[in-house]
């Protein structure tokens, strides 16, 4: 019995609007059924599905609706992600860094779209070659959208660790700037004390450095003075026993201030002249009550060192434990590793909420992979295989309309050129034998003339 077109059969209760068959076809069809405009068909945007291919297999529809509800879910959490680490990084209000999650999370689900759609259709080839790029970008996505997430599942941990920490490393170089730094103001010599260091004015280590100079110069001269006194002396008492009359060796036994007597006094006077006896005794003297005073200095610097020493290992201190107050991303990974290190139970739980994570953000590439081949991919290739025919016989036809058009342009190129030739070599004829008839008659022309001379 023949179908009535006017009046289309009924499927579920509604009469079908197709919007994937021409707009004269008859509808109330079995295939394709009517397109869903709710909120599934959204969902599937995201995962790269062409409706009016879907309409035709509706079985699958809630397939690849559940696998844009993946991708939209990974995409959150990408998101959720970026705002945990940034508000680690910079702290503040986590709601003014929406924003930048929200971009994130586009971000990731555009390219898990992407990841998606581009293995739709595909049926003969090797799905490990196809899906393991595919794979391993995610898993390093995974990664780095996974660290965050464990890191602020921990936090409370982490956060009483770094502190812990930090205040272990603020009491151990405390205790090496009071070791390198004792109450004395004398450091030490060992090579690890080397920028640790504390400089305090009035220093006893610069006074007592100073001191030791002082003294080992004015030993120095005392030991040179003494032996120019020594040979100023000998020259003095041999001027006086030689005036006195004396004998003996360099004497010459006459009395009284002779030639001899002043010679030995001019001698006597010209080496304390020459060696400066006078300022070396009175340089001898400044140094000596330099001493005494760098003693007194040094007495003084040793009884305040010990407070000037404690406060500037204080405020070095404070500076240290100042640079320690902000917390980053790094030093809460820092953290972590240290609590794993500390705890085999910690170290399981972390790695296996980061590779729970990794797996959920996985889940688009993953899901696609184990779906398998659907009636949806093969329509796909069907459609993709009849538009490269489609397009291979589009291509030929214009080929061979623009080859007849070339073709037809060329004969009538060739027939233009074969009467534009005809046409010169009638012009040559012609022109040749006008050239004979006007030499024939310059020809009659002086016969005639010749007969009648």
């Amino acid at each position: 019995m023949p179908t009535d077109l006017a009046d289309p059969p009924v499927t579920n209760g509604d009469p079908a609007a197709r919007s994937s068959l021409p707009n004269d076809s008859a509808v109330g069809l079995y295939r394709p059924v009517r397109p869903d405009l709710g909120v599934a068909r959204r969902l599937r945007k995201l995962a790269g599905i062409r409706e009016d291919i879907l309409d035709w297999v509706p079985e699958e529809r809630s397939r690849y609706t559940r696998l844009g509800a993946i991708v939209l879910n990974t995409g959150l959490l990408a998101g959720l992600s970026l705002v945990v680490a940034l508000h680690s990084v910079a702290g503040g209000a986590w709601w003014m860094l929406l924003p930048f999650g929200a971009l994130w999370a586009y971000l990731i689900m555009t390219f898990d779209g992407w990841l998606i759609s581009s293995t739709h259709g595909v049926q003969h080839v090797s799905k490990l070659r196809l899906f393991l790029p595919r794979i391993i970008i995610s898993l390093l996505l995974g990664a780095a959208i996974a660290e965050p997430l464990v890191l602020w599942v921990f936090q409370p941990s982490i956060h009483n660790n770094i502190d812990d920490h930090r205040k272990k490393v603020v009491e151990d170089y405390e205790g090496v700037l009071r070791r390198c730094n004792p109450p004395t103001g004398e450091p030490t010599g060992t090579p690890d004390c080397a920028g640790y260091l504390v400089n305090i004015p009035n220093s006893p280590a610069a006074i007592q450095a100073e001191l030791g100079d002082t003294t080992r110069l004015s030993k120095d001269t005392q030991e040179t003075l003494g032996k120019l006194d020594g040979k100023h002396a000998e020259l003095e008492q041999l001027a006086r026993d030689e005036c006195a009359g004396k004998s003996g060796p360099g004497l010459t036994g006459d009395r009284g201030e002779g030639g001899e007597c002043l010679r030995n006094r001019q001698k006597a006077d010209q080496f304390r002249t020459d060696n400066q006896l006078d300022k070396q005794h009175a340089d001898l003297v400044a140094l000596n009550a330099k001493v005494t005073a760098l003693n007194g200095q040094l007495s003084t610097a040793r009884a305040s060192s010990e407070t000037e020493i404690s406060r500037a290992i204080t405020a070095k201190v404070d500076a240290k434990r100042a640079n320690l107050d902000d917390r980053g991303l790094l030093d809460e990974i820092d953290a972590l590793d240290r609590l794993s290190a500390e705890s085999t139970a910690v170290s399981v739980a972390g790695w296996v909420l980061r590779l729970l994570l990794i797996a959920i953000d996985c889940m688009p590439v993953f899901s696609k992979l184990m779906g398998g081949t659907t009636c949806y991919d093969i329509l796909v290739s069907r459609q993709l295989e009849s538009a490269k025919r489609l397009h291979t016989k589009h291509v030929s036809l214009y080929e061979r309309r623009d080859s007849v058009d070339l073709d037809i342009l060329a004969q009538r190129t060739e027939q233009k050129l074969r009467t534009k030739t005809g046409d010169m070599d009638n012009e040559e004829r012609m022109g040749r034998a006008k050239r004979k008839q006007e030499l024939t008659a310059q020809i009659d022309h002086l016969a005639e003339q010749l007969e009648r001379r």
